[in-house]
């Protein structure tokens, strides 16, 4: 059981790396404004065999500036890292990424201070010591766990069929398509693994598909000349990993050339392609997605000139 009086940092050597240099995490209590000239709460060092040389690197990522008060890593699946702070527990399934994207584990654990976490013997479950509201434990995944490989905002275009934008992190595509009265527009993900529930949305509707390794995302009333974005908690693989993942995208009616304002410029390109077969080149002249680009789409873009993205 964790002490009573003095927090624990435990730092855990992954079992299975890409190196063969030790490796190993460090947590950090207290806020950045603390060490404003070095900030961050989780750090990896990798050192030598004999560690007379090492590097530490800053792995704080996204984390919100709060204390770090323990850290392990899932020895079965060593990019996955877990950290226990002042205000919950939060994991990232990447800690080799130059910044790491973290979660907040929400899945029936409070936020409450994190005092201690440890990992049986087996291997198989991670305990969770908190301060003043008990222990958890929860059954750790093995790798490979669920990883979001794509992102697309998808739209049919009549007989001509479906046409992707690319939504992926880091990029921001622009869906310049007109999503009807509506507004609705269809966003979906694509895994590495087979998935049995997309879990909950926040905004539209998700489910399984089209492919077992998607999750589509049914969005109505997305406001125009804005950013949106979707975030999936506790997607579900095939071997019962869960994971979070968030796509955005914004949204500009006739932004045809991707500039984040409509102007002359996108006026002109739908005039040049009018009464052109609509195809994976031209598929953003057709704003109106009818599967023929024509006086209506060139309409639309002239309507819709000045307007822009923030």
């Amino acid at each position: 059981m964790p002490s009573s009086t003095t927090p624990t940092t435990t730092a855990t050597t992954p079992t299975t790396t890409t190196t063969t240099a030790p490796i190993g995490y460090a947590a950090v209590g207290g806020f950045n404004a603390n060490t404003p000239a070095t900030p961050g709460h989780v750090f990896r060092v990798v050192c030598a065999a004999d560690c007379a040389t090492f590097v530490w690197s800053d792995k704080t990522g996204n984390l919100p500036d709060i204390p770090v008060d323990s850290i392990i890593a899932n020895p079965k699946f060593p990019q996955q890292v877990f950290a226990g702070t002042d205000w919950g527990l939060y994991y990232t399934n990447d800690i080799t990424a130059v910044s790491p994207t973290w979660y907040r584990f929400d899945t029936g654990l409070p936020h409450a201070m994190i005092w201690d976490m440890q990992i049986d013997r087996g291997n198989t479950t991670l305990s969770v010591w908190t301060r003043s509201r008990g222990a958890y434990v929860w059954p750790l995944p093995s790798a490979p766990l669920p990883t979001l490989t794509s992102v697309v905002s998808r739209k049919t275009h009549g007989s001509a069929g479906d046409f992707d934008i690319d939504l992926t992190p880091p990029t921001l595509g622009i869906e310049c398509r007109s999503g009807g009265p509506n507004s609705n527009y269809t966003m979906v993900f694509t895994f590495n693994n087979p998935i049995t529930s997309c879990g909950v949305a926040s905004s539209g509707t998700a489910s399984t598909g089209p492919n077992p390794n998607q999750c589509t995302v049914q969005l109505t009333g997305v406001p125009n000349q804005q950013y949106t974005t979707v975030q999936l908690t506790g997607v579900i693989d095939n071997n019962t990993n869960t994971v979070d993942a968030a796509g955005k995208m914004g949204v500009l009616v006739g932004d045809v050339n991707a500039s984040k304002r409509v102007d002359a410029a996108d006026v002109s390109l739908v005039r040049q392609q009018t009464l052109q077969t609509v195809g994976s080149s031209n598929f953003r002249e057709d704003i109106n997605a009818s599967g023929r680009i024509d006086a209506a789409d060139v309409s639309i873009a002239r309507q819709q000139t000045l307007t822009s993205l923030p």
